[in-house]
C-alpha cells in the first residue's frame, strides 16, 4: 500500500469533466468484508438518497436498475479485498442497465481480486521515481517546498527519501512530520532510526507511518489510539471526533487565548497533515482512516 491508487480514483472522481461526463457517480469505501447488500446501499443512497428498503437486497436492486437504468455513471468501489466471483456478479447486476461509456473502477492490493473482473487490462501503479518523491517530500517539509534555504536539511531528505522506495504516501507523510522540525539532529533521527529495518510484513505497516506515530506528542497518540474504536473504513465528522475527544479529556487544556474546540482542531489537522486521517468523498467533513491503518 501507499503507492497512491485511492489518490488517483479522488482525481479522477472529482475532476470536473469527469463529473460533466457522467449522469450519476457513487463512491464506495469496502471493507474486508465484500458485503453486496451494504455496498448496494451506499451506492443507492449516492445517487436517489436516503432509502427506506435498507435490508432487502432485491429491492434496493430494483431502485437501483430504475435509477441508473439508461444512465451513464461512474462508480468508484475503493479498496477491495474480495476474488470470490459469485459475490462480484451478484453485485454489478443492476450495472448492466446503464448506457454505454458507463465505468466502474476498483481499487485494490490483490491483483487476483482485479482479474475477477475480466473487463479491461489491469492498470497497475509503480512507484514513483525518486526525484518526484523529492518533490513531494519537499512540498510538506519545507515552506513553499523551498530546500534552497537548508542545504543542509536538503541533503538528508534525500537520503530519507530513499528510504521511501518510491511510495508517495511514505513521502508525504515524513514530509509533514519534519516540517516543524528544521533541525539537523532531528532530521538524522529520522533517517537513522531502527524503524526502518522492522519487518512491515508482520504488521503492514509503512516504516514512514511507524516513524510518524513514535514522533507523536503524547496527546495525540491518545486522540489517534481512540480512533481504533472505528471499523475499517468507517467514515468520521471531524467535529463529532473532536468533541468525543474533548469528552474524553483527550484535548489538552490550551495555554493561550484559544478554546479548547480550538486545540482539538488543530490536533486533528496535525493528525490528517501526517497521513493518519484522509478524506471521504462525501463530503470535506467527513474522513476515514488511511486503510494501511485501520
Amino acid at each position: 500500500g501507499g503507492v497512491g491508487k485511492t489518490t488517483l480514483a479522488q482525481l479522477l472522481y472529482n475532476d470536473g469533466r469527469v463529473n460533466a461526463h457522467f449522469d450519476k457517480k457513487a463512491w464506495v469505501c469496502v471493507t474486508d468484508i465484500f458485503d453486496v447488500l451494504s455496498i448496494t446501499r451506499t451506492i443507492v443512497e449516492a445517487v436517489m438518497g436516503p432509502t427506506s428498503n435498507a435490508k432487502d437486497l432485491n429491492l434496493l436492486q430494483v431502485k437501483l436498475k430504475e435509477s441508473l437504468g439508461g444512465k451513464k455513471f461512474l462508480i468508484v468501489l475503493d479498496d477491495v479485498w474480495n476474488d470470490n466471483y459469485e459475490h462480484w456478479d451478484t453485485l454489478i447486476t443492476p450495472f448492466s442497465f446503464g448506457a454505454r461509456g458507463t465505468k466502474i473502477i476498483v481499487t485494490t492490493r490483490n491483483e487476483s481480486v482485479a482479474s475477477i473482473m475480466q473487463t479491461v487490462p489491469i492498470h497497475g501503479l509503480k512507484e514513483l521515481p525518486e526525484e518526484d518523491n523529492w518533490m513531494l517530500f519537499s512540498k510538506h517539509a519545507f515552506q513553499k517546498g523551498d530546500c534552497n534555504a537548508h542545504p543542509n536539511l536538503e541533503k538528508i531528505g534525500k537520503k530519507i527519501v530513499k528510504k521511501c522506495k518510491g511510495l508517495p504516501l511514505a513521502a508525504k507523510t515524513l514530509g509533514g512530520l519534519l516540517r516543524s522540525q528544521q533541525d539537523v539532529k532531528d532530521w538524522n533521527n529520522i533517517l537513522e532510526s531502527a524503524i526502518w529495518e522492522l519487518s512491515e510484513q508482520k504488521s503492514n505497516i509503512l516504516p514512514a507511518l511507524r516513524l510518524s506515530y513514535h514522533y507523536l506528542p503524547s496527546h495525540l497518540k491518545r486522540c489517534f489510539a481512540y480512533c481504533s474504536i472505528f471499523i475499517k473504513n468507517y467514515e468520521f465528522d471531524m467535529k463529532e471526533l473532536v468533541s468525543n475527544w474533548i469528552a474524553e479529556r483527550f484535548v489538552e487544556k490550551p495555554k493561550n487565548n484559544k478554546t479548547v474546540e480550538e486545540e482539538g482542531y488543530e490536533c486533528f489537522h496535525e493528525l490528517l497533515s501526517r497521513s493518519f486521517f484522509q478524506r471521504s468523498n462525501a463530503n470535506d467533513f467527513v474522513f476515514v482512516m488511511h486503510d494501511i491503518l485501520a
